[in-house]
């Protein structure tokens, strides 16, 4: 089943618009009006998926969201009218909840999505992996996502992560060089 999935998110077959929970870079469920639920066995990620379907049952508002742009020079641009947003819940119960929107990006084409951390600032040691240029600074590359045919990608995204505050940057990166095509420098939200 899983194998069948993962299949059909990398064609970019109809995800689009639909919430999906992650739980890391490989590991991801699409969550959708049926009651049945991943087999998780962690309760902190049982307790966190059941948090998000509430949410998205609800459909609050998100209170708090921000553009993506294309990189400065240590970046690459795909294009000029490249460009991403991301509306967020700043305070969410054991993850990060938001909706992600990138648009003319490569079409049909695979990107990686990146919190990454500094050393200076809050939920640095919070984040999974070391840069291996600087080890004090850690990332998360959490969901590699494809665009569709004209270069979108449009979903809701509930993220599990440690408990604490968080002041990350936003990367989107192309897997074929792993450079940075859109990115947000710093922005805060709390894991609760």
């Amino acid at each position: 089943m899983k194998r069948l999935f993962l299949a059909f998110l990398f064609s970019g077959g109809g995800l689009f618009a639909q919430q999906i929970a992650v739980f890391g870079e490989k590991d991801f469920y699409v969550v959708d009006s049926s009651p049945a639920s991943p087999r998780l066995k962690d309760g902190d990620q049982v307790a966190f998926l059941d948090s998000y379907r509430t949410e998205i049952a609800s459909k609050a508002p998100f209170e708090e969201a921000m553009e993506l742009v294309s990189p400065p020079a240590w970046g690459k641009t795909v294009s000029a009218s490249t460009r991403g947003r991301i509306q967020f819940h700043p305070s969410f119960p054991r993850g990060f909840s938001c909706h992600l929107t990138l648009e003319n990006l490569l079409p049909g084409h695979d990107y990686i999505l990146t919190l990454n951390g500094n050393p200076a600032r809050a939920g640095n040691d919070l984040l999974l992996t070391p840069v291996p240029s600087n080890e004090q600074e850690r990332y998360y590359d959490f969901l590699i996502v494809r665009t569709d045919s004209s270069g979108r990608y449009d979903t809701g995204l509930g993220v599990y992560l440690r408990p604490g505050a968080y002041d990350v940057r936003c990367y989107v990166k192309d897997t074929s060089d792993f450079k940075i095509v859109l990115y947000r420098d710093f922005f805060k939200f709390t894991v609760r």
